[in-house]
């Protein structure tokens, strides 16, 4: 399939999912208060709450960076149902409506079609982070600060490719697997709070000895962990202590991303070879 079609197919796919959510207001309606009201959850949270000392130690962080800590999980995590629920939703839809079989009776890219879903999902959630972002921006003072715009700006989109990756990969897992619903909550769950949108993942180590480095290390396994450290870093500055060293995060999240690919595309090949081999009443 050419280029040309490949893309075509995405930009279709996308125009009626943008279409679709114009539709229903409420919606982004419901979206923009679920923001508000976290935010201003956590402003609370950051009046009455401070960092521990042990969590100042191995973060850096100061103890009333609370609020900004929050919010720019907030800002990223807006993001997160790129990876879960949002190309898990087209599939589950397709099968429920039995539409998922004429993607397989024709010659369209089935990537294409996985692709589109998380698209679609990237350009409505950035709607959301935009004012989360300025107010991040504002919070430290970077409102001028183009070299900090830049690289934040850069993780973000870092961050979206990623997900998408993840996306691509959890969408294969209910053709293949079905009613996968369950575990694709566990882990939007997993990566709200393992992966450092809320706390610092540094700050495992002080949970437990044996405990905290298994819980730090797990969140270490998903590239949303480093989107999060990276974002910090650049907002809070030099203080703030990374997981890895920046440059190794950046390999790490691009590695993962193409492995979170390649897995992908084994489940794509496993779900056309069992429709070639008991029929498309399978998915």
């Amino acid at each position: 399939m050419s280029i040309k079609t490949y893309v075509k197919i995405i930009n279709k796919s996308v125009w009626r999912d943008l279409t679709s959510i114009s539709r229903y207001k409420g919606r982004l309606v419901g979206r923009f208060l679920e923001t508000g009201i976290m935010l201003a959850g956590f402003l609370l949270i950051g009046g009455v709450f401070n960092f521990s000392v042990g969590t100042i130690t191995v973060t850096g962080l100061k103890e009333t960076d609370v609020f900004l800590f929050m919010a720019s999980g907030v800002a990223l995590n807006v993001f997160s149902s790129i990876s879960t629920w949002a190309p898990w939703r087209r599939v589950n839809e397709d099968i429920y409506f039995g539409t998922l079989e004429s993607v397989f009776v024709t010659p369209a890219s089935r990537h294409a079609y996985l692709l589109s879903a998380s698209i679609s999902e990237a350009i409505i959630n950035s709607i959301f982070f935009i004012p989360l972002y300025v107010l991040m921006l504002a919070l430290v003072g970077k409102l001028t600060d183009f070299r900090a715009i830049l690289l934040t700006l850069l993780t973000a989109l870092i961050a979206v490719i990623s997900l998408v990756a993840i996306g691509i990969f959890f969408a294969m897992l209910g053709m293949v697997f079905r009613q996968t619903g369950a575990i694709i909550n566990v882990l939007h769950e997993l990566i709200q709070f393992l992966c450092g949108a809320y706390l610092p993942v540094q700050s495992f180590v002080n949970i437990n000895t044996i405990g905290g480095p298994i819980l730090k290390y797990l969140a270490m396994l998903f590239p949303y962990t480093y989107t999060f450290d990276l974002m910090r870093a650049f907002l809070i500055g030099d203080s703030f202590v990374t997981l890895l060293p920046i440059w190794a995060e950046f390999i790490v999240i691009i590695m993962s991303t193409l492995l979170y690919l390649i897995l992908a595309k084994v489940l794509l090949k496993t779900a056309e070879k069992k429709a070639k081999r008991t029929g498309l009443s399978i998915l």
